[in-house]
């Protein structure tokens, strides 16, 4: 029974070690991804305020895991090898604590050899040693030796530099979402793409048109049935100059078919295109292409095309 339980608290301890070295290794990669964007971002569109936004992030990624790992030998060497120091790797992670630790023994051959001069000076120093001093079992006093420069305020002094990087690129416009639309205008328009959508919005008389062909497979076409509407409706995004072509098809006098297709996307290959990829995707608005009949035309005009969505009324 008692083999049992201990099996059971060294899955549980070791589920939280491998949670606290899983949650170091994701902000390795944060730390890595965001600094990999940010060399990118200030080669491709020159902009000091988003490079100084990824650095941050890259920074906050760095200090987490700095701090996770710090966590992470402290849990080992506190936690995992106090209860089990027979288990494997105790060795090494048990020397990681033994810098910390001066017993009064060995206080006393280094205070021996020490001048009188010396002894005066660390006589002062003493008080506060006492403060981080206690006894072991045996009567032997212990006296901790507080370090400044450890993994966890090393984690922290990393995290106030990406603090101080935030606030640069805020006090440069970060929180402005039209300084994000310039800072990326040149790099945009320099591959053909607007640096913000342009909103297109036609209109057609349902008199006139019998049939509407849409050929745009990689977008959304909503149709809606509308009794306020009097004529056709097209709206959709533009991303780049003529990404769709409108044009009718006459079928007789006054009577044609319409049709709207969508151009193939300006070349954007580059290895520094596809990592910033994202610059060149719709949101869910602008992946959107939405005609608007009124409800009298319902049964009247047919759409063609793939993934019509019929909005439903």
């Amino acid at each position: 029974m008692k083999q049992k339980s201990e099996q059971t608290q060294k899955f549980f301890y070791g589920l939280s070690a491998a949670g606290i070295a899983l949650l170091a290794v994701a902000m390795a990669a944060l730390c890595a991804v965001a600094l990999c964007y940010a060399v990118a971002i200030i080669i491709a569109w020159d902009s000091v305020m988003a490079f100084f936004i990824l650095l941050g992030l890259s920074l906050i990624g760095a200090g987490l895991f700095v701090i996770s790992v710090a966590g992470f030998f402290a849990f080992m060497r506190r936690v995992w090898y106090d209860r089990w120091p027979d288990a494997p790797g105790a060795k090494f992670f048990l020397a990681f604590g033994s810098q910390d630790v001066k017993s009064a023994s060995e206080q006393s051959d280094v205070d021996s050899a020490d001048t009188a001069a010396e002894k005066e000076e660390k006589k002062s120093a003493t008080s506060l040693g006492k403060l981080f001093a206690r006894r072991n079992s045996d009567g032997s006093s212990v006296i901790y030796k507080p370090k400044f420069l450890t993994l966890q305020n090393i984690g922290y002094g990393i995290l106030l530099l990406a603090v101080v990087c935030v606030v640069v690129s805020a006090a440069l416009g970060s929180l402005d979402s039209d300084n994000w639309v310039e800072a990326r205008r040149a790099y945009m328009e320099s591959h053909g793409y607007y640096a913000e959508s342009a909103p297109v919005k036609l209109g057609f008389s349902p008199n006139e048109v019998t049939e509407i062909n849409v050929y745009a497979p990689d977008r959304k076409v909503v149709v809606v049935y509308d009794s306020s509407f009097s004529e056709i409706v097209l709206e959709y995004y533009e991303l780049y100059s003529g990404e769709y072509s409108v044009s009718k098809s006459a079928v007789s006098q006054d009577i044609y078919v319409l049709n709207i297709t969508r151009i193939s996307e300006p070349a954007h290959d580059d290895p520094i295109d596809v990592m910033l990829d994202l610059c060149f995707q719709p949101n869910s608005i602008e992946e959107q292409v939405l005609i608007t009949i009124p409800a009298a035309y319902r049964d009247k005009i047919t759409i063609n095309g793939d993934n019509i969505i019929y909005a439903k009324d």
